[in-house]
Parts: structure tokens; sequence; C-alpha cells
């Protein structure tokens, strides 16, 4: 069984693939961003970088959950869903196509995830836990490009068969400093 968790950025998808790791739910796999050549470029300009980027991130991520089919629960704290959200918000014409193929190719290869866990959560608070973590790569991150990846995530999710995904509003549900949540 393989679920992968998508969701904004700093929706908390790290925080919770960590805490089904703690509590041994089964297997995890964390992006790697650092390994991305791409990814600070993208940060500073997503309209010029967001091709390499995601081909890169998707490869990235395909080979992780190719590496580890035979465990009996794979969790993943990203998703090739969110994946194809950001293709979709930056990429357009014979780049889009390229993309779509690439996934649909994947997709064919690997299946779909058994479950998703949309972790829904405001642009504005996204923002606001970014400026917390304060990486420096993210400083520059606009309220108008997470509204816009919140938006193109929510109707990829709801073209997802609904038994097949969770949904979870993080904001009101602290997983990360509140044990009963």
């Amino acid at each position: 069984m393989r679920i992968e968790i998508c969701g904004g950025i700093a929706s908390g998808k790290t925080s919770l693939a960590t805490l089904l790791y703690e509590n041994k739910f089964g297997t995890v796999v964390y992006e790697n961003f650092n390994s991305n050549p791409f990814w600070k470029a993208f940060y500073t300009n997503p309209g010029e970088y967001i091709f390499e980027t995601e081909l890169t991130f998707t490869l990235q991520h395909y080979h992780e959950i190719k590496k580890q089919m035979d465990s009996d629960l794979l969790i993943c704290d990203y998703s090739l869903l969110l994946d194809f959200a950001y293709a979709n918000i930056g990429l357009s014409d014979k780049r889009l196509e390229i993309y779509t193929d690439l996934i649909n190719e994947i997709y064919s290869d690997i299946g779909k995830p058994d479950l998703y866990i949309y972790l829904e959560c405001s642009a504005t608070e996204e923002l606001q836990r970014i400026k917390n973590r304060n990486r420096a790569v993210e400083n520059d991150m606009q309220l108008d490009f997470l509204l816009s990846l919140n938006k193109e995530i929510l109707q990829d999710v709801q073209k997802v068969d609904t038994p097949n995904v969770l949904t979870i509003n993080s904001e009101e549900y602290d997983f990360v400093h509140n044990n009963e949540d």
C-alpha cells in the first residue's frame, strides 16, 4: 500500500510523515529537495525554472517510490499529484504536454497511490509557517503563488475518487504540537 501526502508549501506534509514514522505506521520516504539542483533557482523565479525543477522532482519521487515498492506500507511526504499541480500552474503548451506524458508513463508503471492524505491549509497560514521556519530560499515567497498552488491542488484532489482521499485541515488540527490532534 502506498500513501502520498499532498498539500501546499508548509501545510505539514513532512511533519505528518514524521509523526506516522515515529508511531511505526510504515516506511516513510522524505523529499530530498536539496538534491534537486534547480529548486533554489525555482524559488527565485518560479516561472523561469519550473520545467526543469518539476521534471527533476517528479523523477526523483518516481525513483524513490520504485525503490520502496516492496514495502508493506509506503508513506511519501510528497505526492505526484502535487508535482502535477505545480506543472499545471507553471507550464503551458508543449512543456505541459511533455510533463503530462511523463506523469502518465510513471502512473502506468507504478500505479496511483492507494490513499492521498490531503492537508488543507490556507495560503495565509502557509505563508506564516514559511516565515516561521525561516529558510532563506523561501523568504521571497508570495501569497499569490501559494493561493494559485492551493487552488490547483484542490482541483486535482477533487478529481480523485473520494474513498482514496483523506482530507485533514492542518490549520485546525495541529498534529505537530497537540498530541490529541
